[in-house]
């Protein structure tokens, strides 16, 4: 009895954690956007702002939101077809992932109807140090409407319609500046509601914007895609909207990665050097 009642609670433990990981809400700027996948792939010349801007740590647990946007018609080679939903297999529709990285919808079923906003979150904790470095995502998807009632495949990053990648960098488990997820949404625990630099990309200076609920001290790091560290130093953000001056005139041409942590948590976005 005492060892059935063990198997029932950790069935509920088990429950409620993946309850709460696999959940996620779609980012509302996006509801007037064309059909797509928000954020758009990485496209050195077209979108170098797109692409997963939070790499992963081996043996730490990770999350990051697609917001999926369909629409009534979808362009594709500059035809307008009308379709009724995109839908993602509930497994295996995203290809490239880490060994310990998994996906969800919502709606959970992964059924996007026409005219509505949703979201894919990858989450879970990378394991296998032969996924360290890039790991290039592909997310599948069949299009349904009025004159394709089989479907068709549809991919994202798409050449014909928003080309560039998807990449999820996977770093050591030691690696200084990674984000990690904490219970919940890390930014919101920092009390962090956004983080921007203007320009993105810049050629020598550029302005980070952060907007804080409360006053807190921050350790602020900037490091190349490789983890070497460029800059680092304490910063103390005021509520409201913080302005803080980056000089990157001495750096290569390149991405790479700011952060904003401290004893809460850590917030990490990409900033893009272009000459």
């Amino acid at each position: 009895m005492k060892k059935l009642l063990l198997l029932i609670c950790g069935l509920m433990l088990s429950a409620a954690a993946i309850a709460q990981i696999d959940f996620c809400e779609a980012d509302e700027s996006y509801q007037d956007s064309i059909a797509g996948v928000y954020p758009l792939p990485y496209d050195e010349m077209e979108n170098p702002e797109g692409g997963i801007p939070d790499s992963a740590c081996l043996n730490k647990a990770y999350q990051f939101t697609f917001t999926a946007v369909v629409n009534d018609t979808l362009l594709l080679g500059g035809t307008p077809i009308v379709i009724d939903s995109l839908v993602l297999a509930t497994e295996g529709a995203v290809t490239g992932l880490p060994s310990g990285i998994s996906y969800a919808c919502n709606p959970p079923d992964c059924v996007f109807d026409a005219n509505s906003i949703g979201c894919v979150v990858l989450y879970g904790t990378p394991d296998d140090a032969a996924d360290l470095g890039d790991n290039e995502l592909v997310i599948n998807a069949k299009v349904y409407g009025p004159f394709f009632p089989l479907g068709f495949d549809l991919t994202f990053p798409n050449p014909q319609l928003f080309p560039g990648n998807y990449s999820l960098y996977v770093h050591e488990e030691d690696y200084s500046n990674c984000f990690e997820y904490v219970s919940g949404v890390v930014e919101a625990d920092l009390s962090i509601h956004e983080i921007r630099n203007l320009p993105n990309p810049f050629s020598d200076q550029t302005t980070i914007e952060v907007t804080t609920n409360e006053a807190d001290q921050y350790l602020f790091e900037v490091t190349n895609l490789m983890g070497a560290r460029i800059h680092t130093e304490t910063v103390r953000l005021e509520e409201g909207i913080n302005q803080i001056q980056f000089d990157g005139s001495q750096l290569s041409n390149g991405i790479y990665l700011y952060s904003f942590r401290n004893e809460k948590g850590m917030a990490t976005r990409k900033m893009i050097i272009n000459r």
